[in-house]
């Protein structure tokens, strides 16, 4: 076995399934996300475990959008405890204490990453979004969520009830090779794919304020000359919503 081409080959598979099959989608969440930006909103990017990754991934990113929110610093994300974490996924109302926390508001957009997308905290926070008048991004896998059965009230997987759905393809269990001799799958796959997922949205939602000449909020590489500058000034609009910063 070839372990490096083995992890190219599902990786270039994976990614070639989302390019052909959820373009569409895509498409129609970077229209969301560029209306609301150009109307002033915010992105927040919320996934409990590792899909909180992706929100720190998308922000205060050289090439990237300013005018986004990851919700990092909870009590659902690894880094404040692994073990924790995994409980929290499945407390009813804390989503909803999360996104008042972040500051959520009307107008604003929010990305749920949950491949998943059956367990109380996913499927909360884009009901509560959705109430607030946010439009729903979710990147999750359909085919492994409707092989599990919703550990909710509501009996939802979060692709039932989200706004715009971004199938990852993403296999069930998220690992995807196979070691001879060893019984179970290793090589999870989730963030390779929706780092790639969420980029594009992003980039795309760039692309079309620049087509309708609004500026874009986009951070300049702070080891590029005028770095500074720039990014003092496209952080000033937004730094009371950047919870983070």
């Amino acid at each position: 076995m070839n372990v490096l081409e083995e992890a190219y080959s599902v990786v270039n598979s994976l990614l070639k399934r989302v390019k052909d099959e959820e373009g569409e989608n895509i498409e129609k969440a970077a229209q969301v996300l560029a209306h609301s930006l150009e109307k002033g909103g915010v992105l927040h990017v919320i996934g409990a475990g590792h899909s909180a990754i992706i929100g720190e991934e998308l922000s205060y990113r050289a090439g990237g959008l300013v005018p986004v929110n990851p919700i990092m610093n909870t009590d659902i994300n690894v880094y404040h405890g692994a073990l924790k974490s995994t409980e929290m996924e499945h407390v009813e109302g804390y989503a909803e204490i999360v996104l008042k926390a972040m500051g959520v508001q009307e107008g604003d957009v929010v990305m749920i990453v949950s491949s998943s997308g059956v367990n109380v905290f996913p499927v909360e926070v884009a009901m509560n979004a959705k109430s607030l008048g946010c439009q729903v991004i979710a990147i999750t896998s359909v085919e492994y969520s409707k092989s599990l059965t919703p550990k909710n009230k509501y009996h939802k997987r979060l692709f039932e009830v989200a706004d715009i759905v971004i199938d990852n393809k993403v296999p069930r269990g998220d690992a995807a090779l196979e070691i001879p001799g060893f019984k179970m799958k290793v090589f999870p796959v989730s963030t390779i794919v929706v780092a790639f997922i969420a980029q594009t949205i992003v980039t795309l939602a760039i692309k079309i304020l620049v087509e309708r000449e609004v500026e874009p909020p986009v951070f300049l590489s702070a080891h590029l000359p005028g770095a500074q500058e720039h990014n003092i000034k496209v952080i000033k609009k937004y730094k009371a919503r950047l919870k983070y910063l």
